[in-house]
């Protein structure tokens, strides 16, 4: 898993490119999902660079908790949303245990959206 921080990287790079050139455009391409799938990439790849430099025990807290929290960040980073993007965003995961750090992660990258 610690050898596929380059193919994460590649990923988030042609969904940025993708979602960047057809953000002002007028068809409508959508930016819900391609921002799901930028989050998730790069909560990924903050997994692998925390697992290189850290043992592997911190996979066991919860790695696919940093998938969520990257989509979080990623979504109320561009869409200024805080609380509806909380509140969808635990209804898809069915996890209360991450109400806390999703919400202080929206509200950290909310205000350095702004």
């Amino acid at each position: 898993m610690i050898e596929l921080w380059g193919d994460y990287l590649i990923y988030f790079l042609l969904w940025f490119f993708f979602t960047s050139t057809t953000f002002g455009i007028w068809v409508p391409g959508g930016f819900f999902i391609p921002g799901i799938l930028m989050g998730c990439s790069l909560g990924c790849l903050y997994l692998n660079i925390l697992l290189s430099g850290f043992d592997m025990s911190l996979l066991r807290v919860g790695g696919q908790s940093y998938l969520i929290i990257g989509t979080a960040a990623m979504l109320a980073g561009y869409t200024r949303m805080t609380y509806s993007l909380a509140v969808i965003l635990m209804e898809t995961t069915n996890s209360l245990n991450l109400f806390i750090p999703i919400f202080l992660t929206m509200t950290i990258s909310n205000f350095v959206g702004s």
